[in-house]
């Protein structure tokens, strides 16, 4: 009874936003800043992509999941299709379903979702190891990673029992926390992960419409975001990305925006012009490199779209 009345509290909540933002005139002004569009990455020699779903960068190279190719497509920083590595199968170098992403001291992390483990990669594709991902329960469906700076540990989200599973390289269980649930420190299907300047970890927690912020050993440090329509909101998050400001940017694939937070949870503003937000297209997974490069993937739009921040 009461999730119902829950459920039902959020259901009334969004009616009546949606009604005050078709006011037309009587609505606040969305705070906006600016990005500059500076190209999209579409495929390759090898074709299109289909259903990208998380991107990544180092110093040389920009990672792109193609999920429906089951395969990593890689660009130069300045946009040009540089190789391919994967395809659909459960051998070393092979994919079924890869969903996230990772770059750390010189290695590509990807989750391999439907084969239950993270591949680890050089920085030019080569195949270099395999993690089997299980949590005290068995076996689980990877979704996302980030590494710890020293490469020891791996914080893995996983769609099985909604946790964040911490392993080592060698696939040894270290810890975990989360669980299915609505309250903090819980979650709803764990999405993107990624790891702050100072080695706190944030997940975005998909169904409970927040950005969970955690301390390494899995105490809960922060929450942004929080359900709803209006500015500082979200509806279907499922990217997050951090600047070298510590500024959090989270893309929500159903209001088909991205909002920027503070680095102590505040709203900021939208990602737009004049009031108005950018109109991505389902994004997904983003990323911010060295040069303060926004990459956002527009998954039904099959394309991954690069932005210049403003400073």
């Amino acid at each position: 009874m009461h999730r119902h009345n829950k459920t039902m509290s959020r259901i009334l909540v969004i009616i009546l936003s949606l009604t005050t933002y078709s006011i037309g005139n009587t609505a606040p002004s969305i705070p906006t800043q600016h990005v500059k569009p500076l190209r999209e990455l579409v495929g390759g020699a090898a074709g299109p992509l289909s259903l990208p779903s998380d991107v990544a960068t180092d110093s040389r190279h920009v990672y792109v999941v193609d999920g429906g190719n089951h395969r990593i497509v890689t660009f130069d920083r300045n946009g040009k299709y540089r190789f391919q590595f994967g395809g659909q199968g459960n051998e070393h170098g092979h994919f079924e379903s890869p969903v996230g992403i990772t770059v750390a001291a010189g290695n590509v992390y990807v989750a391999d979702s439907g084969n239950h483990r993270i591949q680890v990669f050089d920085q030019n594709g080569g195949f270099k190891r395999s993690i089997v991902t299980r949590s005290k329960k068995g076996l689980i469906r990877p979704i996302d990673i980030a590494v710890s700076p020293d490469g020891k540990q791996l914080y893995v989200t996983e769609n099985t029992s909604h946790k964040v599973v911490v392993m080592a390289p060698d696939g040894r269980l270290l810890r975990e926390w989360g669980g299915n649930g609505f309250n903090t420190g819980q979650f709803r299907y764990p999405a993107s992960i990624t790891r702050l300047n100072d080695d706190r970890v944030a997940v975005v927690d998909v169904l409970n419409t927040r950005v969970q912020v955690f301390n390494s050993s899995g105490s809960l440090s922060l929450v942004v975001g929080d359900w709803g329509v209006l500015p500082g909101q979200l509806f279907r998050p499922k990217g997050v990305a951090v600047d070298h400001d510590g500024r959090f940017y989270v893309s929500d694939s159903y209001m088909n925006l991205i909002q920027v937070f503070a680095n102590s949870g505040q709203f900021l503003y939208v990602l737009g012009k004049s009031g108005k937000p950018y109109p991505f297209d389902t994004p997904a997974g983003i990323a911010v490199d060295d040069r303060q490069q926004l990459y956002v993937v527009e998954m039904l739009k099959n394309k991954v779209s690069v932005f210049a921040l403003q400073p």
